[in-house]
């Protein structure tokens, strides 16, 4: 298939604008799902903007700038959805943290981003926040999602709300100019992940990366508006933000589900088209599969076959396209899914990359490759077995790390510290981090 390059010069400069194209098409279509007491409750694009808006218009009052940075702490929730889509409004970037980091970990990024205003899950992780105030002098204000710390410091997702409407009633236009002022090549993300020494490096990345990852992947032609895609992944992670740019350029909706321990039953109840998945993650529905199976050692192999293919099938539900694998899947796991007559569909990607440099197709189910790079991105292996990636998805570089970012970016290419190989179709084969030669 032969992608047209100018879909992806003419997308639209940020990921926001993306969303205020989607509410406008199809604003009383399904954007989100996510679990409540005794089931699933939708969300339309529509009542989406309407959240959003208030939450932006909420930070424009507590004089979020472009290109500040807001961090989000908080599990896989519609409410993560609402902060990220608002941070993006205002022309801030988003910082976003694991809620399981520990202190050190969630002080360390805080402070070295800079953020001014957090958004933080629950009582205890503002507890966290207040534990290490010494180190995030930054900070002048944490958004809590759920309950209400007792601090004039700390204002309830609600009270953001509420400061929203206030200030689009003194200043009704204040949203849209500010939506103007968004520009392509300015900081819209500032994803940390540790380097190959442990470090953490802020990983700077502009509206125009995050949009072309988007706008490459909704080239493929694979996905639609038909489609449901389920995540049980933390958001804080750039795969699983790479979905939501994805979903605004495709219009799908999107299955939240941030409890670890319901990912199994979820599944199934939701029954996705397709699934975003980690090999961590498909080793846990295997593992939960078969300890349900009680395997005999005398069932012969042809009534084994039946028995997988049945019960990862009442799993996954009955409409499953395929899987997305971010991350290399060993051959015992990749071989069970086969046997389960699975599609799943290998990814690589990387912080540094906004997402993915390369998905395989359908068609490629079985290959153990992660397919041909998205249009406009360019793979080559060094002399050394290393990886290394050119394209519109590339990242500034290292936030405050300038030596660290000549060391891998080099005249529009970078060094993923990653080591694989090409096929005779150029496909991408990843086989895990890369080790430099002795000198």
């Amino acid at each position: 298939m032969t992608i047209d390059p100018v879909v992806i010069d003419k997308r639209p400069r940020s990921l926001l604008h993306m969303f205020r194209q989607r509410v406008e098409d199809t604003p009383d279509e399904d954007a989100f799902y996510y679990p409540v007491e005794g089931g699933w409750q939708e969300s339309s694009w529509g009542h989406t903007n309407d959240l959003v808006v208030g939450l932006a218009a909420g930070l424009l009052a507590l004089e979020v700038e472009p290109q500040d940075r807001v961090a989000i702490i908080a599990s896989t929730r519609y409410e993560w959805v609402l902060g990220y889509l608002a941070i993006l409004w205002t022309g801030a970037a988003v910082t976003a943290v694991d809620p399981t980091a520990d202190d050190d970990t969630i002080a360390q990024v805080l402070a070295d981003s800079g953020a001014r205003i957090v958004l933080a899950e629950d009582y205890d992780l503002v507890q966290t926040l207040w534990r290490v105030r010494a180190r995030i002098r930054d900070v002048t204000k944490v958004v809590q999602i759920d309950g209400d710390f007792p601090d004039d410091r700390v204002i309830t997702l609600e009270g953001l709300l509420g400061l929203g409407h206030d200030h689009l009633v003194e200043q009704p236009r204040a949203l849209s100019q500010r939506l103007y002022a968004v520009r392509r090549q300015g900081l819209a993300a500032l994803p940390y992940a540790r380097d190959q020494r442990g470090n953490l490096r802020g990983v700077r990345l502009s509206h125009a990366a995050l949009t072309y990852q988007a706008a490459a992947v909704a080239a493929l032609g694979e996905l639609t508006r038909d489609d449901l895609l389920y995540v049980a992944l933390p958001l804080s992670t750039a795969y699983a933000q790479a979905m939501l740019g994805i979903q605004l350029a495709c219009g799908f909706p999107i299955a939240l589900e941030g409890r670890a321990d319901s990912v199994v039953t979820s599944i199934s109840a939701v029954r996705p088209t397709f699934v975003a998945a980690t090999p961590a993650m498909l080793d846990r529905v295997r593992t939960a599969i078969e300890d349900a199976r009680q395997p005999s050692l005398f069932h012969r192999r042809r009534w084994v076959e039946k028995k997988v293919r049945t019960d990862v099938g009442e799993t996954f539900g009955d409409r499953l396209r395929f899987v997305v694998c971010a991350g290399g899947i060993d051959a015992d796991l990749a071989d069970f899914y086969e046997l389960a007559g699975i599609t799943v569909l290998e990814a690589y990607g990387r912080p540094e990359t906004a997402g993915a440099v390369s998905v395989a197709r359908p068609g490629e189910a079985g290959s153990r490759t992660a397919g041909l790079p998205l249009v406009g991105t360019e793979v080559r292996i060094s002399d050394e077995g290393e990886i290394e990636v050119a394209g519109p998805g590339l990242m500034d570089g290292y936030h405050g790390r300038r030596a660290d970012t000549e060391a891998v970016l080099d005249q529009g290419w970078l060094r993923t510290g990653d080591a694989g190989l090409l096929d005779e179709e150029g496909r991408l084969l990843v086989f895990g981090r890369h080790v430099p030669p002795e000198t």
